[in-house]
């Protein structure tokens, strides 16, 4: 069996610096009131694999039942930025789980496993997220640990009430 990221290796072009964000329409849970689970995601590794990494991710998000919408995509050279609503820790957990094989042939690709640095919240559906909040967060994050403004998949906190 082939893994996502190896099948498209071989056809993708790098990608573009600025791409518009991939919107599919779920019912109530993206028109307002609704938690939602934002996913803010930087990932590092060796350039001339990373995009192909990433559009492997960004295909098999686009499968997954649990995937809301991506809200942002930005290639900024050396890492790449995604910023994605989900339904749920257990959603993005399964997510991350699928993806692993993505990961490993990124590896076989380059020699090297990518940097994935991850930063969860809850937000309530409708609410635009920023990538300069994304930024903040991941900073916030970093230096104080994980909590309600911040969390990650190992340390989730649950949906505002």
């Amino acid at each position: 069996m082939q893994f996502l990221a190896q099948r498209q290796h071989d056809t993708l072009r790098p990608a573009p610096r600025h791409r518009p964000a991939r919107v599919r329409e779920h019912g109530p849970a993206l028109r307002g009131g609704w938690p939602v689970l934002v996913e803010a995601r930087a990932l590092r590794g060796d350039r001339r694999h990373l995009g192909a990494l990433a559009a492997a991710l960004r295909e098999r998000a686009q499968q997954d039942p649990g995937h809301l919408q991506e809200v942002h995509f930005l290639d900024e050279g050396d890492h790449i930025r995604l910023v994605s609503l989900w339904r749920s820790p257990a959603d993005l957990r399964s997510f991350v789980e699928a993806a692993h094989g993505d990961v490993l042939a990124f590896h076989a690709d380059s020699g090297a496993f990518p940097e994935v640095e991850r930063t969860l919240w809850w937000s309530t559906a409708g609410t635009p997220v920023a990538p300069e909040e994304a930024e903040e967060r991941a900073a916030w994050l970093r230096g104080h640990g994980p909590g309600a403004r911040a969390f990650t998949l190992s340390s989730p906190v649950p949906p505002p009430a």
